[in-house]
């Protein structure tokens, strides 16, 4: 079932208010306090548009998911709002349009981020369906049927594009017997299984105050915010949240995988295993993901497989870095008869980074647009408290804003070649979703459903 969103003059201000400035605006003081039930609270004020933001994030993503029932996290947190004690699905919708409010909800692997941005003269009613869908969903079965069938039916589709394949089934290969091994929206044969007694249950061990950290932001100040939001906040009741054993595994030695799949664009992801988000290495690493190419058409990726050679449709490197570990890979499109020339680019590409210093224009390049980028990023409200929220999570400090720039600026030509070396190895785990009849080499191929 999908929640209807509202609000879009709230971004068509937030972006008027951007391009009218001559520079982007420092960022708010943020205030930090915890509540009596040990909900963490993270408030700024930004006063530029009528508008507050929620944004609340609970330790409750797909790793926790049950063996067997993958797609478990992501289903109970996309159920929040199907209905609670007092209204129903429709009836949360009609108070949404009513205020022109938007709600949104996103799952990952380590946590579930829940989102709410109201006009400030809608403010005590909006706290009340915010705080009434959090902490008291009902589930309703015949909803979150419903709404496990619409996960299901796009996980059908995914089964059309190759990249998703791709990525899904590198997860699977790179993370062996992990937590972080399933897709956060699980599969079709699990998510099948999943009752509305699994999801009540799911909600019931992890969504505690005790274990989410909530943001508010935007025209409100902190006297507001003890006055007219907490009071709300302090009647969701702490207990204790279930912790299961995390087991970190990754793959030993190489591993190549061709997903038969009759298409005329191959989709190939290739990479290792990388770091947990909190680890000193996460940011040479970080540069080195901005000049291989991680989006910036400059970087070498892009260089040389598109622009020089005309191999890739779409080529990019990713680092992904969670809270116990982490993944890097490099994903592209390309002809099936250019599969093995692209991955072999690839792999010459990721040698290169072991074997030769980066220069120092490539360096300079790379942490200026890593560092003029980040305040861009987090401009508008909901960013920001995005940010503010997954940066307690992840425990990287008060004050992790003002010392990015410095931690970015310390990376060195060393640093680079070391996390390159003990990172990128030469055995990856490579996945190739295409048609083998038309890739010389291809062997082994799989079913073409992962």
């Amino acid at each position: 079932m999908k929640m209807k969103k509202s609000g879009v003059v709230f971004v068509l201000a937030a972006i008027l208010s951007l391009l009218t400035c001559s520079r982007c605006p420092a960022m708010p003081a943020v205030i930090k306090m915890e509540l009596p039930n040990h909900l963490k609270l993270l408030v700024f004020q930004e006063p530029s548009v009528p508008a507050v933001t929620f944004e609340l994030l609970v330790a409750a993503g797909s790793s926790l998911d049950p063996p067997g029932m993958e797609g478990l996290a992501n289903l109970t947190a996309r159920s929040l709002s199907l209905g609670t004690r007092y209204y129903s699905f429709d009836q949360i919708n009609d108070k949404l349009d009513f205020m022109g409010a938007t709600y949104g909800v996103e799952c990952t692997k380590d946590f579930v981020m829940i989102g709410m941005q109201v006009l400030k003269k809608d403010l005590d009613a909006g706290v009340g369906l915010f705080t009434e869908i959090v902490e008291h969903p009902s589930f309703p079965a015949a909803d979150v049927s419903l709404e496990k069938d619409e996960i299901i039916g796009r996980l059908q589709e995914d089964e059309d594009d190759p990249l998703k394949i791709a990525n899904r089934v590198f997860d699977k290969a790179l993370f062996p017997g992990s937590p972080y091994a399933g897709s956060v929206q699980g599969g079709k044969k699990s998510l099948a299984t999943i009752t509305r007694g699994q999801v009540s249950n799911f909600y019931d061990s992890f969504y505690r105050p005790n274990n989410a950290v909530l943001v508010i932001g935007g025209d409100i100040t902190p006297e507001e915010v003890k006055t007219r939001i907490i009071p709300s906040l302090i009647e969701w009741d702490a207990g204790s949240v279930l912790k299961p054993a995390f087991r970190t595994a990754f793959v030993k030695g190489a591993v190549k995988i061709v997903i038969d799949k009759p298409v005329s664009q191959a989709a190939i992801a290739i990479g290792c295993p990388a770091m947990a988000r909190s680890s000193a290495d996460y940011y040479p690493f970080l540069v080195l993901n901005q000049i291989l190419g991680s989006g910036d058409l400059s970087g070498r990726l892009m260089t040389d497989i598109r622009a020089k050679r005309g191999l890739a449709y779409m080529v990019r490197s990713r680092l992904a870095a969670y809270k116990h570990a982490g993944s890097f890979r490099v994903v592209l499109r390309t002809e099936n008869a250019s599969v093995q020339e692209a991955t072999a680019l690839v792999q010459k590409e990721l040698e290169r980074l072991r074997r030769k210093p980066v220069s120092d224009a490539e360096l300079k390049a790379a942490k200026q647009f890593l560092i003029g980028n980040f305040p861009l990023r987090y401009s508008l409200p909901g960013n920001f408290a995005k940010f503010l929220a997954e940066a307690e999570f992840y425990k990287l400090g008060r004050n992790y804003m003002e010392k990015y720039p410095a931690l970015i600026n310390a990376v060195t030509v060393g640093d680079i070649q070391r996390v390159a070396t003990k990172y990128l190895v030469a055995r990856n785990v490579v996945v190739i979703v295409g048609n083998p009849e038309k890739i010389s080499g291809a062997d082994s191929p799989q079913p073409n459903t992962p």
